[in-house]
Order: C-alpha cells, then structure tokens, then sequence
C-alpha cells in the first residue's frame, strides 16, 4: 500500500477529528473526537537542527462546514494484482468528484470543487495488519518521507471501535497531522479500517486546510460508518 504522503503529494488529499454535531443527511449525531484518545505523550516533531523551515502562506478559502453538509452514496470497483477485484460502497459528500487513474487502481479519490480537499480510499490489499499496526508502520517512516523544512507535526495517534451504518462494531486507528508540501499547511488525517475481523481492508485520507476542520470531521465521520466491502 502507499503512504498517505505520497498520495497525490497529499496536497489534494488526509482531516481532523473533532466534529461536533452536523446535519448530514440522515445524520444528526456527535461525531467522534479523533476517532479515539489522544495520547498526551506524544510531544510535536521537532525539526532537524540547520533547516530552515517553511513559512506557510495563508490560505483564504472560507473553511469547510458540517453543517448542513449533504452525502451521496457511491459503488465502486478497485484491484491490486495480483489480488482479486474489491467492490466497495461509501457515502461522500454531495458534490464532490470521484476520479481514478491507471496507475493506481486499488483507490478512488474524491475531489471537492475547489480541488482544496479530497478524499482517498484504497482497498484490495492484503489483509494482514491490524489498524493499529497499519498506522504504525506509516509513523515509523513519515519522518523520513518529509525533509524537515516541511514542518511535518504529528498532532494526534488514535484507536477506537466504532459501529457502522448497521450498528455493527469496527475497529479503527487514525493518524492525524500536518505539514507545508508547497505554499500551504495541509491537514492530514489517515485511518486504517477493519470492515470484518481485526484486520484492516479499508485505508482512508482525508485532506484539506486546517480551517476545515469543522467540516472535514463529518466527512471521516461519515465515511467510516458506511464505507462496506461488498461481495
């Protein structure tokens, strides 16, 4: 699987994990805070001594809101060979474009019309890491992905159980940071998603400005409850 980092330079795609209560839809509930608790050991990444680190510019797009934010249902067909083809349903939000490509044919992403946020879902991977583990593996090796004038903060690591749009419990982990890959500061959250077992099938990234944050919560939220593996 690829790192979150290298998606799409990450700069159109991983979010923040604090939504309060939005109108979706159908949805009308507290979202989760960071999918999990903080832990308050973790101290930000500090840069390499000598580098000069990046000053971001300051984006003005008004920031991404729940309220009110609407989903629409999506069913789609992703594989990585040599593994069989993976059939895969999600709510994202209404409005949003979802696009492929050759290259990368085990996920779809979805593309507001700004093109400031995304959403990236990869599946047909082999299922033999725990979300936890998943995220761990990316955490051992984003410091080295990123040269330090990038500013690289690893705000949050979590693990949680959430149940699904059928209140079915799965277990989660998600990895919330950010970082200056160009102009701007992106807001990155990853999450690893066992849709049955212990095992993680579904890797998602959530991506926008750290203004979004409001918004970009209600779609991790949304995305995690309804994202399904069909057969």
């Amino acid at each position: 699987m690829k790192t979150a980092v290298l998606v799409s330079g990450v700069v159109l795609l991983g979010l923040v994990g604090g939504a309060a209560g939005y109108e979706a839809g159908r949805l009308t509930e507290a979202a989760p805070t960071g999918s999990g608790s903080n832990d308050p050991t973790l101290p930000p990444d500090t840069p390499t001594v000598g580098h000069k680190l990046k000053t971001p510019k300051p984006n003005t797009v008004p920031g991404l809101k729940a309220k009110g934010m609407q989903f629409q249902g999506h069913t789609f067909t992703v594989r990585q060979r040599p593994r069989p083809s993976v059939r895969i349903s999600i709510d994202t939000p209404e409005g949003w474009d979802m696009t492929t490509s050759k290259s990368t044919p085990g996920e779809v992403k979805f593309l507001d019309p700004l093109r400031e946020r995304g959403v990236r879902v990869e599946s047909g991977f082999p299922p033999d890491l725990t979300p936890e583990e998943f995220r761990d593996k990316l955490v051992g090796g984003l410091g080295d992905s990123q040269p330090p004038e990038n500013d690289l903060r690893i705000l949050e690591e979590s693990s949680a159980e959430i149940e699904d749009e059928n209140g079915y419990p799965r277990s989660v982990a998600t990895l919330i940071y950010t970082y200056i890959p160009n102009e701007t500061r992106r807001y990155v959250i990853v999450r690893w998603i066992a849709t049955e077992g212990d095992k993680a099938t579904v890797e998602m990234s959530i991506t926008g400005l750290p203004q979004d944050a409001d918004g970009l919560g209600a779609v991790l939220f949304e995305a995690t409850k309804t994202v399904q593996l069909k057969n």
